[in-house]
This record gives C-alpha cells, sequence and structure tokens, in this order.
C-alpha cells in the first residue's frame, strides 16, 4: 500500500502521532507491546493496530505484507533491544527508518549534586565513591550489575516493581528485608523525598527517562534534600544516531514522504513539553490513559516483604463499597483499600474514594479488567468495587466467574446494600418484602406490586425511577422514593402523598410501595372463565386449561407459542406463572387479537407478545421455543409440528383436538416421529346448572389432550 506508516511502541509520543496520522488520513497501523497499550489506542479511536513483542524477522514479514512505505520507533528510550530488532528490519527491508526521539534532557539548574554518566556500571561507580545509603531507582534488571560493583551492600537500597519477578531479582542480587521497597509508580516529589527521608539516602541512581518516567520528580526530590542524583544517561541521547528526530521533525517527515499535511506548525506540540500533563493531548477528546491517581503528594509508605515465600497465585479481591459515602465502609472493605496496590470500579463508584494512595481506573467489566492485569503483572493486590452489596444485583457474580476461569483466587467482600440502609430509613422488616431488581434489566414491576404488599424496586435511574413512581401511585397505598441514600444528597421522597414531588426525584434511586389489596391475591394463579374478556370468540374451558397446563410444566424462563390463542386465555395463565417466560400468541383472527389485547390490559401482563397471522409462516422470526401449546392450526398441523421440532428438536409440545379428523391428523404426523411416544388423554367435562329443584349435567364436548 503506498505511502503507508507504520508505527512501534505504546508510549505518549507513538499515542500523539497515531492520533495526528488519523486525523489526517494517513494510512498507517499501529504495533504495540501489551494488551493495555492496544485497550488505549482503542478508546482514542485507533483501529489499525497489532499486538506482541516482534523479533527483526517478523517486523520484516511485517512491513512487507503490509506494503509499509515507512517506520516510526516510538519505542521507550531504554527499549534498545526493540530498537535494534526494528531498525534491522527496515535494513532488511530498505525501508526509511525513523527514531521518534524523546526529549529527557537533565533539568538540574547546573547543580554539581547532578553526576550524569552513560551506564549503569559508571553509575555504580560513582554511587561507590559516596558516602551513606543510596537508593536505587532503575527498577530490578540491573541489580546484580549493581551489588558487584558496590562493595558495601548493606548501604543499598532498591525500589523495584511490587510483583514476584522484581522481588525475585532482588533476593538474587542479594537484597533483602528492608532493603526492598516494593512500590507502584508514578511518584510525586513528595512521595520521593518521603521515600529518601525513611532510609536517610545520601545519593540515588536514576535513569534519564523524561517526565513519563518520572525522573524530573526524582531530580527535583534529591535536590531539595541536599543529595546526589547519579543519572545514567539516554542512551538515545549519548549516541546522537542520525536516524532520531524530535515529534515535529517526525511529523515534518511524514508529510513530504505522503504528500498529506499532518499539522500546520501551530498545532504541533512543543517537543520539549511532550510529557507535560498540560501539552500532551492535542485533541481535548482524547483519553490517553485511563488511570487516575488520587492526591498523588500524599506519602506512600507501603511495601511488600521481601520473603522468598512470595505468593505465585492469582488473586483478586471484589468488594461492596455500600451505598454511599465512607460512613458505610465495612472494617473489611477499608482494610482492602489500604492493602490493595490497584482499584478498579465504575467512574460513579471509585469516585467516591477519597485520598487514595494507589491507581484508581474507571473500569467495571471483568474481561477488561483481567486484560489490563495480564499487560501489568506488577500488579498483586487489584481491588474491584462495585456499589452496594456484591451479593444482590451486583456486577460482581459475573466477575467472579470469569476470573476463577482464568485461575485467580477470588475473595468476595459483601457490603451494606441500599435496600437495607432504605430499610433502615423506613422502619421496614425485611422478612415480609418483596426485592425486586429493574436496574438495566426486564422486570414487571407493576404485576410484582400488584401481587405483593410490600414491594422494594432497584431501578435503573432517575427517570426510570420517576416513570415507574407515576404509574404507582394509582396502584399502591404507598409510593416512597430513596434518591442517592447515605451521601450527603440523600432525599427520601412520599410520591404517593404528594404526585408533585415526583419531579426531584434524582440520582440513585430505590422505591418502595405498599399495596393493601395484594393481601386478597390467590396463592394459585389460575384464571375463571367469568374473568377472561371473551366476546365471540372459543376459549378453552378453565378445566380444560387446568390440564393443559399441567401437562405444558412450564419452567422459568421458558419460550411458550400459543398457537391459535384465541382470547388467549392459555397466553394469560402461562404469563401470570412467572414473569421470566416470554409468551408469544400467534393468531390469525383480528377480533381474537383485539380482545387479547384487552385481556393483557386487564391482568397488567408485559410478558405477552402478539403476533398476528397464520401459523407456520407467523412463527418464522421468532426465538426457538421451549414449549409449544396448539389450540388451532387452521388444518396445517403437520407444518407446525415440523416447523417447530427444526426450531428445537426438544419442544415440549401440547395439542388440545375436539374433532376426531383433527385428532387423526395429528396421529399422521406423530407416527412420522418414531422417538416420540405420545401422551394422550381424551377429557368429558359436565358442569351442573340448576334447573327449578334440580341440578342437571351439562356436558362440554369431549377434548383430546396430546402430549410430545
Amino acid at each position: 500500500m503506498k505511502n503507508k506508516v507504520l508505527v512501534f511502541g505504546g508510549t505518549t509520543e507513538g499515542r500523539i502521532l497515531s492520533d495526528y496520522l488519523r486525523k489526517a488520513g494517513i494510512l498507517h497501523e499501529i504495533s504495540v507491546a501489551t494488551e493495555y497499550g492496544k485497550e488505549i489506542l482503542l478508546e482514542n479511536g485507533e483501529e489499525n493496530l497489532f499486538v506482541g513483542r516482534k523479533n527483526f524477522k517478523e517486523i520484516e514479514e511485517m512491513i512487507k505484507s503490509l506494503e509499509v512505505s515507512i517506520v516510526v520507533d516510538a519505542t521507550h528510550p531504554f527499549a534498545t533491544a526493540a530498537s535494534k530488532e526494528i531498525k534491522t528490519a527496515c535494513e532488511a527491508s530498505d525501508v526509511p527508518y525513523l527514531r521518534l526521539k524523546r526529549s529527557t534532557e537533565v533539568k538540574a539548574d547546573g547543580t554539581d549534586n547532578v553526576i550524569c554518566v552513560d551506564s549503569i556500571e559508571d553509575a555504580s561507580k560513582a554511587a561507590e565513591d559516596t558516602d551513606g545509603n543510596i537508593l536505587v531507582l532503575t527498577g530490578s534488571k540491573d541489580l546484580e550489575k549493581i551489588a558487584s560493583i558496590i562493595t558495601d551492600t548493606s548501604r543499598v537500597f532498591v525500589r523495584v516493581l511490587p510483583n514476584e519477578d522484581s522481588i525475585g531479582k532482588c533476593i538474587k542480587a542479594g537484597f533483602g528485608g528492608r532493603q526492598i521497597i516494593a512500590m507502584q509508580g508514578p511518584f510525586s516529589k513528595q512521595m520521593n523525598i518521603a521515600t529518601i527521608k525513611d532510609i536517610d539516602a545520601k545519593a540515588i541512581i536514576t535513569k534519564e527517562s523524561g517526565k513519563a518516567g518520572g525522573f524530573e520528580e526524582k531530580i527535583e526530590a534529591a535536590m531539595s534534600c541536599g543529595i546526589k542524583a547519579i543519572v545514567v544517561r539516554n542512551p538515545e541521547n549519548a549516541l546522537e544516531s542520525p536516524d532520531a528526530y524530535s515529534l515535529s521533525e517526525i511529523i515534518e517527515i511524514l508529510s513530504k514522504h505522503t504528500g498529506i499535511t499532518i499539522a500546520s506548525n501551530k498545532d504541533i506540540i512543543p517537543d520539549k513539553d511532550i510529557n507535560s500533563d498540560k501539552n500532551i493531548i492535542p485533541d481535548k477528546d482524547i483519553n490517553f490513559d485511563k488511570t487516575v491517581i488520587f492526591d498523588k503528594d500524599i506519602a506512600f509508605d507501603k511495601t511488600i516483604s521481601s520473603d522468598k515465600n512470595v505468593a505465585s497465585d492469582k488473586a483478586i479481591t471484589l468488594a461492596g463499597m455500600g451505598p454511599g459515602d465512607d460512613n458505610y465502609y465495612t472494617l473489611e472493605l477499608k482494610k482492602a483499600i489500604d492493602e490493595a496496590d490497584i482499584i478498579f470500579g465504575a467512574k460513579a463508584v471509585v469516585n467516591n474514594l477519597k485520598n487514595s494512595r494507589v491507581p484508581v481506573i474507571s473500569e467495571y467489566e471483568g474481561q477488561k479488567i483481567y486484560d489490563y492485569l495480564e499487560g501489568n503483572r506488577e500488579y498483586i493486590k487489584p481491588l474491584v468495587l462495585f456499589s452496594g452489596d456484591i451479593s444482590l444485583c451486583s456486577g460482581a457474580k459475573k466477575a467472579t466467574v470469569l476470573f476463577e476461569d482464568k485461575g485467580y483466587k477470588v475473595n468476595l467482600i459483601s457490603g451494606i446494600s441500599s435496600v437495607t440502609l432504605f430499610a433502615q430509613k423506613l422502619g421496614l422488616g425485611l422478612e415480609d418484602v418483596r426485592v425486586i431488581s429493574a436496574h438495566g434489566r426486564k422486570c414487571d414491576v407493576i404485576r410484582n406490586v400488584t401481587n405483593n404488599v410490600e414491594t422494594i424496586v432497584l431501578t435503573s435511574d432517575a427517570e426510570h425511577a420517576r416513570n415507574i413512581s407515576e404509574k404507582l401511585i394509582s396502584l399502591a397505598d404507598k409510593v416512597i422514593v430513596g434518591c442517592d441514600l447515605g451521601t450527603s444528597s440523600e432525599k427520601i421522597i412520599d410520591a404517593k402523598s404528594n404526585p408533585d414531588t415526583i419531579k426531584d426525584i434524582a440520582g440513585k434511586c430505590l422505591v418502595y410501595t405498599y399495596n393493601e389489596n395484594a393481601t386478597g391475591r390467590k396463592i394459585v394463579k389460575t384464571l375463571c372463565d367469568d374473568e377472561i374478556i371473551r366476546g365471540n370468540v372459543p376459549m378453552t374451558k378453565e378445566e380444560i386449561r387446568a390440564l393443559s397446563m399441567r401437562k405444558l410444566s412450564l419452567s422459568k424462563g421458558a419460550v411458550f407459542y400459543d398457537i391459535g390463542s384465541g382470547t388467549g386465555s392459555i397466553s394469560l395463565e402461562a404469563a401470570l406463572l412467572d414473569e421470566s417466560i416470554s409468551v408469544y400468541s400467534v393468531e390469525k383472527n383480528e377480533e381474537a387479537i383485539e380482545l387479547l389485547r384487552k385481556n393483557i390490559e386487564k391482568f397488567n401482563v408485559s410478558n405477552i407478545e402478539m403476533i398476528s397471522g397464520l401459523a407456520p409462516d407467523a412463527m418464522k422470526d421468532l426465538p426457538a421455543p421451549s414449549h409449544v401449546f396448539i389450540g388451532g392450526s387452521s388444518g396445517n398441523i403437520k407444518e407446525i409440528i415440523d416447523a417447530v421440532y427444526q426450531k428445537n428438536s426438544k419442544a415440549r409440545i401440547v395439542i388440545n383436538t375436539v374433532t376426531a379428523e383433527t385428532f387423526a391428523q395429528v396421529m399422521d404426523v406423530i407416527n412420522e416421529y418414531p422417538d416420540i411416544e405420545p401422551d394422550i388423554i381424551m377429557v368429558s367435562v359436565s358442569r351442573f346448572k340448576k334447573v327449578g329443584r334440580y341440578h342437571l349435567a351439562d356436558a362440554l364436548n369431549p377434548v383430546y389432550i396430546i402430549t410430545l
């Protein structure tokens, strides 16, 4: 592909460059090392992505298969091995190689306390010549080299990532106990000062890694404490590679190469401030990093033990935060927050955290959290926060299954639920209250309130709470709404007594109803014939309905077809059994459909869908049934049964027939399915009516009930 650009690196510079390329319409591909790098770029709107570390042969193949005409290396300045592989592949492919150089010059105001060297060996030699304790801030990779040069390693303290690999390297190099400071950055100047003072360091060893690596904060902390800063220069600065260019220079080169203006000079971010928080975002809608650090200036005194028995098993804690602010945190939750090295949760949840000393990420989906942790193995004590109590309508249920499938040990911490707090505010005993969740899920609130004396509804949002409150005030004796319970914005609104206050419902809401009429509701949910609006349409009589429903044996979550539904008597019986049953009433007669519509309104059922048409054609777009009742077939009994079994060969079918001809047709169809042994009964019902002083039998038509 002519003039296609290939960019390597999930660094800030690489993300900024990809944004410019995308906005300019330049054909390009981005290669990043980790899934987390991919996730951030996807959120920025980037779609052309490859993930995983690659050697020069793999890179060479990429260049060839993608028809790349130029390559930009935007990997980390100290990732010299990766840069070498990329450059070698470019040379082999005869494709131009551009190195996007990070600005990492030391900013130490010319003080003599900053010693710049070219290697970790030279840094160690310089540290050997100093007196007092030494704080090593270069990570775990070079610890063995440092320990081999500094004679008295007891005065060396190392700050590394809090994972098994880093701590293992510390121990292998001979460091242990209090010498190991296992912490996750980034670190503020104040945090660095606190660490320096805590170990009484007289010198630090660090790398010239730019602001992205917290370099300036380290130097400033050393200067504030009046100690030496031994700096390993950026290898790119030392080599002064002719292939290395600033961001503005890269943009200019790519503009000429592609013939497309990527950005005007005034739009290009100043190279000297490429890692400055106020300058890294060229477009205000772009989010380069989901991580939010709260109160960065708070001293972070958490350490990980250097004991060799560090657990290798992966673990994660899922915890309920309770309904409001930290007044409702359990002691177990507070301990989990103190011990966590990273915290996840929905934005509305983590915004309630105060003075967090670890990274806080606005994310609650289990898969995305897992992908992040896999790309950032340094985190060993992740905590995921959910609102309320994780045992009640919480995303923790799915997250638990996912992480256990991934081999994690999942620790669960219950929280105080908003339902419990609401009940306490209203003086309720929850043993008599029906609690239902309509929070982002299908739920027949009207039916539940009709059938239960006391009900608490978890709503999706304030608008949902307002809508159902308006519907319930004509049905229930009490309608009370709890808004933002447990917070400074908490409100208790009596919508029944004062309907005008419904407009004031806001925030996270629960609705409580009291319906005295529900005490008279029948426990067995069956309908008498005279309860159903009938008109002139034939209807399955209640005695036959009772037996047919028994034969159907409907279960929770059933997908039920009522074919030839008529007035919908069978549909109503099924729908009233349980709101989780999805009922599809198939009927060709318009009068019958209108009667069914009236019956649906009368009985307040929301789980019946009317299908106007002739079966089996009217069934084509319906989901596969688990149960089917055939009360009328219009002569299509064979086609209907065949169509049902094509959708689900295990569907349970109950057929009612009155005429001998229809019964014979059904038996002919059954004979075509040799594996089916039908259950057949013939029911004859007589009702007695009073005639003068006597009660005479009034026989109904005999009905065959056939179960397949």
